[in-house]
């Protein structure tokens, strides 16, 4: 049975049976810290992103050392959580929304697996996510949380730390975009890059639009957003374990590759 990839923030571990923790080195250098262990029997990766302490700042995840790390694992399917901001009002803080498309406005490098190497391959990032990972993620969230999930919604990606101009956030808006996180890229493309499906379920937690949250929501608006991710987690692992052999276009993803020489 395969493994499937799990990417989060803390809060996560008792989720898992049988953690054992360890760091995975390869060909990108360090991952973070990886814990393997089962939900309900089936088998797992956990990735905190950050880190166990939650140390590693955005700018300093090693994106490449960690889808690397989930490739060499075994991994095929990734699920992701974000906690993000909204900037489409209707969007009510708390609930689960499991994005369908993506705007890249980050600035990191590396921004591919193929940076430094002699070939690159140009992917396609249409659709931006797994389809059958979103579609297990909505599934197991209208269990959790029905009336209170959002299967459309476009997000932006920026570098951070820093939170949007005003400016910014107004142009997003114009665009069309409903949220806007730091850590979903280069995630997802470098999933693709290494043909690993991937998908990732939000948190909106505050609002870009210049509405001030009370400093004690937040606590118990990110505390129920993490009971609600691994419950969500718990069903999405289950279904996905049952369709280990379901096709998608990720798995696909060399295979229609334009390999450009450097």
């Amino acid at each position: 049975m395969q493994p499937i990839g799990i990417i989060g923030g803390s809060g996560f571990y008792d989720l898992l049976e049988d953690a054992e923790v360890f760091i995975h080195d390869n060909a990108y250098g360090r991952s973070s810290e990886i814990y393997k262990g089962t939900i309900d029997g089936y088998p797992v990766y956990f990735l905190p992103r950050h880190g166990p302490n939650h140390s590693i700042i955005v700018p300093r995840i090693n994106y490449r050392a960690n889808m690397e790390a989930f490739k060499e694992l075994g991994v095929q399917r990734i699920i992701a959580t974000n906690s993000v901001g909204a900037l489409n009002p209707d969007i009510p803080l708390g609930d689960l929304v499991i994005p369908d498309d993506f705007f890249d406005m980050t600035k990191r490098s590396p921004y591919s697996m193929y940076d430094n190497t002699t070939v690159a391959y140009h992917i396609s990032m249409s659709p931006a996510y797994c389809p059958v990972v979103r579609k297990a993620l909505i599934d197991a969230a209208n269990i959790v949380k029905p009336g209170h999930v959002w299967d459309h919604a476009n997000l932006v990606v920026t570098e951070g730390l820093h939170y949007e101009t005003q400016l910014e956030d107004k142009i997003f808006r114009s665009l069309g975009i409903d949220l806007v996180g730091m850590t979903t890229l280069p995630e997802a493309i470098f999933a693709r890059e290494l043909a690993m499906c991937y998908a990732h379920i939000c948190l909106p937690n505050n609002y870009c639009l210049g509405v001030e949250i009370d400093a004690d929501e937040l606590p118990v608006l990110l505390k129920d957003g993490v009971e609600n991710f691994k419950k969500v987690i718990r069903i999405a692992v289950k279904t996905l374990a049952e369709q280990e052999d379901e096709d998608c276009v990720c798995k696909h993803a060399l295979d229609h590759a334009i390999l450009a020489k450097q």
